[in-house]
């Protein structure tokens, strides 16, 4: 009796022919092994189904309670009492089967209205990583996506489990940025008192906490220090060093705790953000006031020509290298004098900046550049990381934020983390 053997992922297969094929048996055993997967799939919701039944009771009934002894009580407050809200999918790494779609109960507590999903022990045992086998998926995750990652080598993680573990962990010893990302400089002092710090933030996408709800978002915000590099660029042209000294998601009140914790000299915002008293020394980026003025005109019905002739004597007043302090306040005040009647809202603006503005002809040693590009190219990347994920909560953001920097800016702790030869194990399935 002819046997076929066939191996599809971690699966081997083995089929007796006991008289002519009817089909290919390739296409055979790729439907055995969906069926198989589907199966087990729903056996375990069964399972499941049956086990939530017999210890809260019939859907619906008032004041179901867990019976003593189970493992379905609330994580946060222990109590038995639950509403039922459904079934909610997780896609589990089993070994031989590969990347399983397994349903489990997902209740809400009546007490204290947290939503969970008990019964891990009935899932499937995941798939177990060590570190140095996530360190090329990972890299990958960084420069790409979740799904470029998941097809960095044969045995890669899946998407969803590589988007799992940098939601819920972040490499050791992180805080929002490595210290070990601050490195110093040969004569060993870290460039606190010759580099400027420069500051930006952006919207990224929010779990939305309710169906209908607008679309939310968190504010992310990330500092770094800048200093010239001595070895220069490409073909000898200037280049800057980054040091990361602070980011965060949320409030940017967070932002600005971190910055008043380290000796910053001289910060450098986009006007908007607010961190002031972090460093003793303030400015405004030159080129992001003249921009936000050309758009804030329009608000004002100023288009045209005249806006073009005003955003540029703005310009070139703004870009001006003028002898002192006070010269260069006198001469954006006159700006805004000139066109208070024809644009008020942009004159109070230009106002409000020229301190900021004035501060580079007042303490012109203090900083190194006068612009948020260096941050700004940052963030463009960070937008990129954080578009692959849809919607984050403010902990899972925070965990990419530390993987991307450390990535980036710290590449012998990245190493570190990656070679340590203590095993890391998938998050436990009751943390879905």
């Amino acid at each position: 009796m002819p046997q076929v053997d066939l191996q599809r992922g971690n699966l081997d297969v083995q089929i007796q022919i006991s008289s002519e094929a009817p089909a290919d048996v390739h296409v055979l055993a790729d439907r055995l092994l969906e069926l198989i997967g589907s199966l087990v799939a729903e056996v375990l919701k069964a399972l499941l189904r049956a086990r939530l039944r017999e210890e809260l009771g019939p859907c619906g009934q008032p004041g179901n309670r867990f019976g003593p002894g189970c493992e379905a009580e609330c994580p946060d407050c222990g109590s038995g009492a639950a509403y039922r809200k459904g079934f909610r999918t997780r896609t589990v790494e089993v070994r031989r089967l590969g990347a399983l779609e397994v349903e489990r109960p997902y209740l809400e507590c009546r007490k204290c209205g947290r939503s969970y999903a008990p019964y891990a022990g009935g899932v499937p045992e995941q798939r177990r990583y060590g570190r140095a086998s996530l360190r090329r998926p990972m890299e990958a995750v960084m420069e790409t996506s979740y799904r470029r990652g998941a097809e960095a080598y044969p045995e890669s993680p899946s998407a969803s489990t590589l988007w799992r573990r940098v939601q819920e962990q972040s490499p050791e010893g992180s805080r929002a940025l490595p210290e070990r990302a601050l490195p110093e400089t040969e004569s060993g002092v870290v460039p606190w008192a010759t580099a400027t710090c420069v500051a930006d933030s952006t919207p990224i996408p929010a779990r939305r906490a309710s169906e209908g709800r607008k679309q939310a978002s968190h504010s992310l915000s990330i500092a770094h220090l800048v200093e010239p590099d001595p070895e220069g660029g490409p073909g000898g042209r200037p280049a800057l060093r980054h040091h990361p000294v602070a980011a965060r998601v949320g409030s940017e009140t967070r932002l600005r705790a971190d910055l008043r914790s380290v000796p910053i000299r001289s910060l450098i915002t986009d006007g908007k953000m607010e961190v002031g008293g972090a460093a003793p020394f303030v400015g405004r980026c030159r080129w992001h006031l003249p921009r936000s003025i050309r758009y804030e005109l329009y608000n004002d019905d100023v288009s045209g020509d005249f806006n073009e002739r005003l955003s540029g004597s703005l310009r070139s007043l703004v870009h001006s290298r003028f002898p002192n302090g006070v010269a260069a306040r006198e001469a954006l005040t006159r700006w805004a004098a000139a066109c208070r009647l024809a644009a008020p809202q942009s004159a109070t603006t230009v106002e409000r900046a020229a301190p900021a503005i004035a501060i580079y002809a007042e303490r012109p040693e203090a900083f190194t550049v006068e612009t948020t590009a260096p941050a700004e190219r940052e963030m463009r990347e960070l937008n990129r990381r954080f578009e692959n994920g849809g919607q984050w909560t403010r902990s899972g953001a925070e965990n990419l934020l530390r993987w991307h920097q450390v990535y980036r800016h710290a590449p012998a702790q990245w190493t570190d983390w990656f070679d340590r030869k203590r095993p890391t194990e998938e998050p436990s399935v009751s943390q879905c």
